[in-house]
């Protein structure tokens, strides 16, 4: 049994790819499925709780981007007992974009359905200085990526682009209008327990499990979800002006040739802040932190991918 979850506000026309594409592409190769709709935010997460209530291996394949699989993630009972395949129908898609899933309906399917290989991969985890924790797939990140995820989760500009299919282009447009109005912390992180690395004036820094996020930004060249690693990108002390520069070199992983934006590799991270900052989760913005804990979740969930 496949169960299909199809987001409703992401990207394309899912209607008509459900029933013109994906229900006879599923009858055709023998497979059952059940089909739930998303209508509203935590709608994807309750229905992922129903679904893997009872303690057995679950087929889920998700229409929907980034934001619909972290959701997604906040309501699974085990990750590890879920088999997940992507439809990706999102403006950014990092994660398909990071594992080389397609964006054609029937591809995408065979990767799922047919010529796939089921991998198992490293989720990583937040947990705020309260306890309340939340896992990622893609990225998390503190600071000005996130101030940009915040504004484009209700941004018109994004919800016109999305018509034409241009919604990735909302976060540079976002990224630019506010990087002059970002707030610059000071503070510390550790990384594996180790000693205290001070942060001056911070603009922002992301945890990568993957290559890519915000669109296609390839803030984690290195970062592989098989690693037992997050790789981390911290940029402070860089003025303004210098977003303008750094941002083309961003999209080809080539940042890191610049000053003061600095790569490291850790397990676990811990960071405090002077003053709080807004934190994403696969670009899900959720609240503001000055102090919490990042780990890697060891080999967490199954994938099919190419």
């Amino acid at each position: 049994m496949i169960h299909i979850i199809e987001n409703s506000s992401s990207g394309s026309d899912k209607k008509g790819t459900l029933e013109q594409i994906i229900k006879p592409y599923l009858s055709n190769a023998g497979e059952e499925y059940k089909i739930y709709f998303s209508e509203k935010p935590g709608d994807i997460a309750r229905i992922a709780s129903e679904i893997t209530q009872a303690d057995e291996t679950v087929r889920i394949l998700l229409m929907g981007g980034d934001g619909s699989i972290n959701e997604l993630l906040s309501g699974i009972r085990d990750t590890r007992k879920v088999i997940l395949s992507i439809i990706p129908t999102g403006s950014g898609n990092d994660f398909a974009r990071s594992v080389g899933i397609p964006k054609d309906v029937r591809l995408a399917l065979d990767i799922a359905v047919k010529r796939g290989r089921t991998g198992i991969i490293d989720l990583g985890e937040i947990t705020y200085s309260d306890g309340n924790s939340r896992k990622f797939i893609i990225s998390s990140g503190i600071g000005f990526d996130a101030e940009v995820c915040e504004e484009a989760m209700h941004s018109k500009i994004k919800k016109s682009l999305n018509k034409v299919k241009l919604g990735k282009l909302s976060y540079g447009l976002i990224a630019a209008k506010q990087i002059f109005g970002a707030s610059r912390p000071d503070g510390w992180f550790t990384l594996d327990g180790g000693e205290q690395i001070p942060i001056k004036k911070l603009l922002f820094s992301a945890f990568m499990n993957e290559p890519f996020e915000g669109g296609g930004f390839k803030f984690g060249p290195n970062a592989s979800h098989q690693d037992g690693k997050l790789d981390i990108c911290v940029v402070d002390k860089v003025p303004g002006f210098m977003f303008f520069v750094v941002v083309p070199f961003a999209m080809f992983g080539k940042h890191y040739m610049f000053k003061n934006i600095t790569e490291y590799r850790a397990s676990r991270i811990h960071i405090h802040l002077d003053s709080p900052m807004w934190v994403h989760t696969d670009g899900e913005v959720t609240r503001q932190a000055d102090e919490m804990d990042i780990r890697v979740l060891r080999s967490a969930i199954n994938i099919t991918m190419p």
